[in-house]
C-alpha cells in the first residue's frame, strides 16, 4: 500500500505542477488543498488497516478451521428440488 500511496502523491503533484505551469498561481488555491486532503485520506486509511489486520489474525488464531459457509439465510434463494415420477408413485 505504501508504494501505492506514493504513486497517488507523486501523480497528483506532477498533474499539480503541470497546471501550474499552465495556467499560473491560481491553479495552486485548488491544487494544494486537494494534495494536502488527497495525503490526509491516505494517512487515514493506512492507520485505520492497522487494526482490521490485526483483527482479522486474532480471529484467524481462534479458529483452527476457517467458519462453515452458510447461516440462517443460507438455503432461502435455493430453487427446491423436483420430485420425480417414482417417488410421487412411492408415496400413493
Amino acid at each position: 500500500m505504501a508504494r501505492s500511496a506514493a504513486w497517488v502523491i507523486g501523480l497528483e503533484v506532477v498533474a499539480v505542477l503541470v497546471a501550474y505551469l499552465g495556467f499560473g498561481w491560481p491553479v495552486l488555491l485548488v491544487g494544494v488543498p486537494a494534495l494536502v486532503g488527497t495525503a490526509l485520506v491516505l494517512l487515514a486509511v493506512r492507520l485505520s488497516e492497522q487494526p482490521r489486520k490485526r483483527l482479522a489474525a486474532a480471529r484467524a488464531a481462534r479458529y483452527a478451521e476457517p467458519p462453515l459457509s452458510g447461516g440462517l439465510m443460507s438455503g432461502f434463494y435455493e430453487v427446491p428440488v423436483q420430485r420425480s415420477e417414482e417417488s410421487h408413485r412411492a408415496r400413493a
